[in-house]
């Protein structure tokens, strides 16, 4: 049945819905359950930062994994490892659902973020590995499409279901799609022809590499609170480099590393791979703290905070859609910039805002981030999977989406750590003008504009990609 597929001409197509359908459920997740913290904070009796987990740990188990499972995909197979993602997403997701504490729900999400891992580890692989270099960008555009109407219809959908079946059915929403993906990824997914010699899986390098990104983004995630325990969170940083530092030594004297660290020596992914960090960096500063300012300083309430946000995700689908065809025409290398550059305008709106205009300024200001994102993420990401030779792209896909993690974790602790400062410094010295918090907020932007243009440089002056 699968050559059979394999020889229509819309097999691509297929594949690539299949590959949208495991994305929008791993987007859709995150932006749910988001909605429902507060009621599994009172349900649970636990205070804020503790229920915060149940978001960290999937995370960090999802970010830390993806090197090792991008891996494993070159190793074991594509269509076994992504269809075994599916399983154990929604295996996840049931127990999430039976969850009786914090502590359990927080275990159980571990075992979400592993499918996700295995999942978003082999999105790219499969759609560069059927779709032809001038067709890639497009196919990469309604991925990460899927990805925006996700982000735009989870908050929606997560407080429905809450009202109306109950937290629990926040969690059961997944099984269904996730039984619907796996059935369709059985039928349709098949593995291009497999090298007749056995390859080997890196374990030390696995573990290294898992140790030291969960212990760095641990400290990165939590590490700007206050008091006693954020402490012990920053000292998590020195044996997570050590642990990074150890990776790197034992990937460079292995044969069949976990990440083949070479791929690194060619500019354009390198160059594209770092644009990516400082991106995603610059987006997530925006995600993490717009709904505190349109709360705090516009008096929205949650419900209008989250239409508000919308604006984003929609100017990011449209970009997406719009970056893909010109992408595949003009050139990764031509396109991304030009991206970071209207992200940096969106940037220097929000480094500017004031809440006397009221929302029209903030709407600017996504509307431009979302947009030169949507810009940039396509081409960037076209580039990255057309620098890797065929045999390694389960890990090209691994590393794309590890460092799109380390970017949105480290935007969060960059803006949360920057604005804690800036505020205690503007109320002990207050400004006649604006508040504490809306001068903080100006300030994390200023430094937002730089990263954006940081990513601009890097893309512009990494070289090109095959088609890109």
């Amino acid at each position: 049945m699968h050559q059979r597929l394999r020889s229509r001409s819309n097999y691509p197509w297929l594949v690539l819905g299949t590959v949208c359908l495991g994305t929008f459920m791993g987007a859709m997740d995150g932006s749910i359950v988001n909605v429902t913290l507060p009621l599994l904070s009172s349900i649970f009796r636990v205070d804020i930062p503790t229920i915060g987990w149940v978001v960290i740990a999937y995370q960090l188990t999802s970010t830390s994994t993806l090197g090792t499972f991008g891996r494993m995909t070159d190793v074991f197979g594509r269509r076994f490892i992504y269809i075994s993602g599916f399983g154990v997403f929604v295996l996840g997701s049931a127990l999430c659902g039976l969850a009786s504490t914090a502590l359990v729900m927080i275990l159980f999400r571990v075992v979400q973020g592993i499918g996700s891992a295995m999942l978003v580890a082999n999105s790219m692989a499969l759609i560069t590995a059927v779709f032809p270099s001038q067709k890639r960008g497009m196919a990469i555009a309604f991925l990460e499409t899927s990805v925006s109407a996700a982000f735009t219809i989870g908050p929606t959908l997560g407080g429905f279901l809450q009202t109306w079946l109950g937290w629990r059915s926040v969690f059961y929403v997944n099984v269904p799609i996730g039984l619907g993906g796996m059935i369709l990824a059985y039928a349709i997914i098949a593995d291009p022809p497999r090298e007749a010699k056995r390859r080997s899986l890196d374990l030390p390098g696995a573990i290294f590499l898992s140790a030291g990104l969960c212990a760095i983004l641990v400290a990165l995630t939590r590490g700007f609170d206050q008091g006693v325990t954020a402490e012990t969170f920053r000292l998590l940083a020195a044996p997570g480099v050590l642990f990074l530092v150890l990776f790197v030594v034992v990937e460079t004297r292995t044969a069949e590393p976990t990440i083949d660290l070479g791929l690194f020596r060619g500019r354009v992914f390198a160059g594209a791979n770092a644009a990516k960090i400082f991106a995603y960096c610059a987006m997530s500063s925006v995600t993490f703290l717009m709904p505190f300012y349109l709360e705090e300083a516009l008096h929205f309430s949650p419900t209008v905070t989250g239409l508000g946000m919308t604006a984003l995700p929609v100017a990011l689908a449209i970009g997406s859609m719009t970056g893909g065809p010109l992408s595949d025409r003009f050139g990764s290398h031509v396109l991304a910039p030009i991206g970071m550059i209207v992200a940096g305008a969106g940037a220097l709106f929000l480094a500017r805002i004031d809440p006397n205009a009221g929302y029209l300024t903030a709407m600017i200001a996504m509307l431009l981030i979302g947009l030169g994102m949507g810009l940039f993420i396509v081409p960037n990401d076209s580039a990255i999977m057309g620098a890797a030779p065929r045999d390694k792209l389960g890990v090209a896909s691994g590393i794309l989406a590890t460092t799109r993690n380390l970017g949105l974790s480290s935007g969060i602790a960059f803006a949360g750590t920057l604005i804690a400062a800036r505020v205690q410094i503007y109320t002990t010295a207050p400004l006649t003008t604006v508040s504490p918090f809306v001068a903080g907020f100006r300030d994390v932007y200023v430094i937002t504009i730089f990263l954006c243009f940081a990513a601009m440089a890097l893309s512009l002056f990494r070289g090109k990609a095959g088609h890109g």
